[in-house]
């Protein structure tokens, strides 16, 4: 999702993965050096405006190497570009590895644009404790791994722990459900005089949102229908979500009464003090403390809230790579995925390093992420990470303990920004127009949905 704080995590492009064995990518091993080695071509590559980060970035190349003498890596700045895939591939001109959203994997897998990795996943470090979830955008009907996640977030629920002190709520027993949201909204509200909760409403953000609650009420933005996506804005979970914001609104008065906001500007007024509630993703702590000189105290985060449903959206990238590409050159791919991405989520020594480092560069440390491998690897190497917390991991636990519970849905697969754009009408009119007809909405905004999802099927 596009917002200040996510674009990172969720659906930005720059600085992507990709992977070219020389200038050729036949199906065979043709295009492996003379010599015996595998040439790949790795991007990710930060550019010369960011010197220490790009010096850091080419030391985890040579590290590599020395650890594969039998792979050279030449660095590259190439990323991935969803409007020119198709004719890429076609002409033979596709990277061998490229990260991709999590939206993409699915359609690229049923498309056969993507390359088979189950046998070179199998030879990794803990390959047989990964978190089924955290592959699953890149698993197919049968089990085979096409891809591997790099970096997931889920989206949660942040709130302010002094607030919730004066209003008589227990900090450390965050609400769970939908409902117990709008009690302790309401609680807040009253006892404070501040918005208890806030949701966004512009820039995409209000669809986003809307969508994720969709997921708990057990529904979807987007359905299949004849081989292809559709809106769903008019099926019952939608419907309830919006029902329940409204009644937050107008007949709670718990949400204050300025509603034309994107995600970004609610998290500066909640870092500020100003708002009880929010839904957002545990990485927004960094912005938290670095760009709005927020008060750590205040800080918590829970699971995303359920409705008839435990679930989340589950954004990020993954790492995808080219049918074309020979056995060794898939080999030699996810080696480096899984040395630059994996190996700190899988290895606590290297964890800990890692962290260290983090923590003596003044990076936010113990911040939590969506867990890629199972507690038997996950739990050392957060122990390690955590050697070197410099957050208040205590009030990241009722989201530690909750996600592990949460069913992970991926944001929308087509035309998910424009789907975006069109909810986020009906969210504003809602939260502004005390007279607006949730379901009219919908179906307003379904007509603006619908030409771009037939445009991106085409």
């Amino acid at each position: 999702m596009r917002t200040p704080w996510s674009r990172l995590a969720a659906c930005c492009t720059a600085g992507m993965l990709a992977i070219t064995a020389g200038a050729c990518s036949s199906s065979d091993s043709s295009s492996d050096a003379a010599d015996g080695k595998v040439t790949i071509t790795v991007t990710d590559m930060p550019p010369t405006t960011q010197g220490t980060l790009r010096k850091q970035f080419t030391d985890q190349v040579a590290a590599f190497e020395r650890a594969h003498p039998d792979i050279v890596v030449k660095p590259s700045e190439a990323v991935w570009d969803a409007k020119t895939f198709a004719a890429r591939l076609a002409g033979g001109q596709l990277e061998t590895a490229f990260i991709v959203p999590l939206t993409e994997p699915q359609g690229l897998i049923n498309r056969h644009q993507i390359a088979d990795i189950t046998d070179q996943v199998k030879s990794l470090p803990g390959a047989d404790q990964f978190d089924k979830r955290a592959l699953a955008p890149g698993t197919d009907a049968k089990g085979h791994n096409y891809g591997l996640p790099t970096s997931e977030f889920a989206l949660s629920l942040v709130y302010n722990r002094e607030l919730f002190k004066k209003a008589g709520l227990d900090p450390d027993n965050p609400p769970k459900t939908w409902d117990e949201v709008r009690q302790d909204a309401k609680a807040i509200s009253e006892k404070t005089g501040l918005p208890g909760y806030a949701q966004p409403t512009t820039n995409n953000t209000g669809g986003w949102t809307l969508t994720a609650m969709t997921y708990t009420y057990g529904g979807r933005i987007e359905k299949e229908e004849g081989g292809k996506q559709v809106a769903a804005f008019n099926d019952t979970p939608v419907r309830q979500a919006l029902d329940w914001l409204k009644a937050l609104r107008w007949q709670d008065n718990s949400m204050g009464t300025q509603q034309l906001r994107d995600a970004g500007e609610i998290q500066k007024s909640f870092s500020a003090g100003r708002i009880g509630m929010m839904m957002a993703t545990p990485s927004t702590y960094v912005d938290h403390i670095t760009k709005y000189n927020g008060d750590p105290k205040i800080y918590g985060v829970a699971a995303l809230p359920s409705a008839s449903r435990s679930a989340t959206m589950l954004g990020g990238k993954m790492a995808v790579i080219n049918p074309k590409a020979s056995a060794a050159q898939r080999e030699a791919a996810v080696k480096w995925i899984d040395y630059y991405y994996l190996r700190a989520k899988h290895d606590a020594a290297e964890a800990g390093t890692r962290a260290k480092a983090e923590a003596a560069d003044g990076i936010p440390v113990g911040t939590p992420t969506v867990p890629l491998y199972q507690p038997a690897v996950s739990g050392p190497v957060d122990e390690a990470r955590n050697e070197h917390a410099t957050v208040p991991l205590e009030n990241f636990e009722p989201f530690i303990n909750g996600v592990k519970q949460q069913e992970f849905v991926v944001e929308p697969a087509v035309a998910a920004q424009d789907v975006y754009a069109a909810l986020d009408t009906a969210v504003a009119a809602v939260l502004t127009r005390k007279s607006a007809d949730p379901q009219a909405e919908l179906d307003k905004a379904e007509k603006k949905a619908v030409p771009a999802l037939e445009r991106a099927q085409r």
